[in-house]
């Protein structure tokens, strides 16, 4: 091959150089411009440029397919396989994974970290053992590889809104905006949930996350107000439905100091609470507790809810008792009283009219009760047969008249 740099073989022959003499002084003769000047050694440059530049192409596109081909055998791109390939699947199906994140995005992050950390740094780490053929999930983090896990997680989530990293964190969170998660930015929320989420082996990221979550408690943390309550009277017993105000972010509950609700579920709850006797006050004492997902509890002031129970009463009732003779029928009455304390004992005091009599005609007659276990009693039976009239039985403030109208 010729040398394109050599001067000599860039000089014209004997014969050309005689034919452009003839051509000049033919030109001359004529009046013509002369013959323009050739500039091979120029044209000659640009060829030799443009042809290593297509050299230089080739040597190139040989070296990317070279690096892709590579990169795709050892799993730096395209599918995984072998042992990271059953290692990804391990992480996807753990059961602490984020509930919140989509199965995609969870495939995704699973194999982003497998990638970057390789079957036997996940191993070494023990994240995964091997269990025969494939892998086992151990749940136990270090916590360094806990936050890198949960920012594949945050990066690997392609939405917008809700659908964000911050809107799903939010949701998950439940706090009335992300705008404050994606000041605190992604790396400091990935952390935050790792120490929250996951079992750590070390406590290297909880002491980094003081200002993520000094942050957070600034944005989101608030005093809440005191639950409200709402008293029903029962039999010597008193309801109260207790309710945690809304919050706009964290999870409200109701902090009884230890009190036992019969039924409901925070934060909402209903308290049965027994008393001695009727018309008597039973309270419940309750606080607002709002717990935030990073671990900052806030608590309101307490609040007294309070009722009654429903007051003693007094009232007649008929009564089993045999008829006198020659009366096939025949009705007999009792003042029924009913709210007492146990065992109590009262006087109930007749006041008849009409043909009701008290003994030795007397204008008032007096009779003692006394209560069960259960805080009722009654009188023995009057016979209110064949009477015309009205009778009145009283005690303190308890009355009752027969017949009512």
């Amino acid at each position: 091959m010729s040398d394109p740099g050599n001067t000599a073989q860039q000089q014209p022959t004997p014969t050309e150089l005689a034919y452009v003499a003839a051509e000049e002084a033919r030109r001359r003769r004529l009046g013509l411009p002369p013959l323009p000047r050739r500039r091979r050694g120029r044209a000659r440059f640009v060829r030799t440029v443009l042809r290593w530049l297509l050299i230089l192409c080739v040597v190139a596109l040989v070296a990317v397919a070279a690096v892709g081909a590579w990169a795709y055998a050892t799993g730096q791109v395209g599918p995984l396989r072998g042992d990271e390939k059953a290692m990804a699947r391990t992480l996807t199906l753990a059961g602490d994974t984020p509930t919140w994140a989509d199965p995609e995005q969870l495939r995704c992050a699973s194999e982003s970290l497998v990638r970057d950390q390789g079957s036997t740094g996940l191993l070494d780490a023990g994240v995964v053992t091997r269990t025969g053929s494939g892998f086992s999930y151990t749940g136990e983090w270090p916590s360094a590889l806990a936050k890198q896990w949960y920012t594949e997680v945050l990066d690997c989530a392609d939405g917008v809104g809700a659908s964000s990293w911050a809107g799903q964190v939010a949701g998950a969170w439940t706090l009335e905006d992300s705008a404050c998660l994606a000041e605190v930015g992604r790396p400091a929320i990935a952390g935050v949930l790792a120490v929250t989420s996951l079992r750590l082996t070390d406590e290297d990221v909880a002491a980094e996350n003081t200002t993520a979550t000094t942050a957070l408690d600034g944005c989101y943390a608030r005093t809440p107000e005191a639950p409200t309550g709402r008293a029903s009277s029962g039999y010597r017993e008193v309801t109260v439905a207790v309710t945690a105000p809304v919050v706009t972010a964290g999870v409200a509950s109701i902090d009884d100091g230890g009190a036992e609700p019969t039924s409901g579920e925070d934060p909402e709850l209903t308290y049965t609470l027994p008393v001695a006797k009727g018309d008597a006050e039973a309270c419940v004492q309750a606080t607002t507790k709002v717990t935030y997902a990073w671990g900052t509890v806030r608590t309101g002031e307490p609040a007294k809810l309070c009722g009654r129970s429903a007051a003693p009463r007094m009232e007649w009732r008929k009564v089993e008792h045999s008829c006198p003779k020659g009366t096939p029928k025949c009705t007999y009455i009792a003042a029924y009283v009913d709210g007492l304390s146990a065992n109590q004992s009262l006087t109930v005091t007749y006041k008849p009219s009409g043909d009701f009599k008290c003994p030795a005609k007397k204008p008032t007659c007096k009779v003692k009760i006394k209560a069960g276990v259960q805080g009722r009693a009654q009188t023995d039976g009057i016979l209110a047969t064949g009477k015309d009239g009205r009778i009145q039985a009283s005690a303190g403030s308890l009355k009752a008249t027969y017949p009512s109208s």
